[in-house]
């Protein structure tokens, strides 16, 4: 159970720090930036709650169709599809897909384009929201450590039990009662040759020993038919 508890501690503190490394890194070393998708205006193709990821883009580039993130006159950002574009201007005008068709965007400056939408992550958008505020990676970052001490400490009492775990050694020529001694001292004592037996019955012993398997060492242990098939 220790063992498995342990793992389990394991991948989820590697796959949040993954995450969030990820979260941190993805954008400075490609380039690109990440926004959450918070309302419908652009359902169902780009579902809210998702996870856009924006290639800054010259506006020469931009065409009709594609779908821009850009600063609107509110100073907030917005996703939706260029509709028209007028290059003497200098404008483009956007649509929000889930809108009627007559409800267009104001026109917009250039200026204000962040960059396109390559593709989008559903379900990302809110986690990604959290972190990026400074208390979400506070608390990111303290809840990772704590999963990662708290795995070691489960590594070190599991090591401890295994060390203190009573291991039986098999007597073939008196099996009971058996004598006790600690499973690292019984292997070594018996890896440096004091317990001798047949050649059949020292292997079966090296991977019973090597293994701790008590099973295995139980059977050896009382099993007098395989002790005479053995000896």
């Amino acid at each position: 159970m220790s063992e498995k508890f342990k793992t389990i501690l394991f991948w989820i503190s590697t796959i949040a720090l993954i995450f969030a490394i990820a979260l941190a890194a993805v954008p400075r070393v490609f380039g690109v930036e990440l926004r959450a998708i918070i309302t419908g205006s652009m359902t169902p193709e780009i579902p809210v709650g998702s996870l856009v990821v924006i290639i800054p883009t010259k506006a020469g580039d931009i065409k009709v169709g594609d779908d821009i993130s850009f600063v609107n006159a509110g100073d907030k950002v917005v996703t939706h599809r260029v509709v028209e574009i007028d290059r003497e201007k200098n404008e483009f005008i956007t649509w929000g897909i889930a809108n009627p068709p007559n409800a267009l965007d104001a026109p917009n400056q250039y200026e204000n384009i962040i960059g396109v939408v390559r593709f989008h992550v559903p379900f990302l958008g809110r986690p990604f929201t959290w972190f990026s505020a400074t208390h979400g990676k506070i608390i990111t970052i303290t809840a990772i450590a704590a999963i990662y001490i708290l795995s070691a400490m489960v590594g070190i009492w599991t090591k401890k039990e295994k060390e203190n775990k009573p291991v039986p050694i098999p007597n073939y020529d008196n099996p009971l009662p058996r004598s006790q001694v600690q499973g690292n001292a019984y292997i070594n004592e018996y890896l440096s040759g004091s317990a001798l037996y047949g050649p059949l019955d020292h292997l079966i012993l090296d991977i019973a020993v090597l293994l701790q398997d008590d099973d295995l060492l139980e059977t050896l242990q009382h099993d007098e038919a395989l002790i005479k098939l053995l000896g």
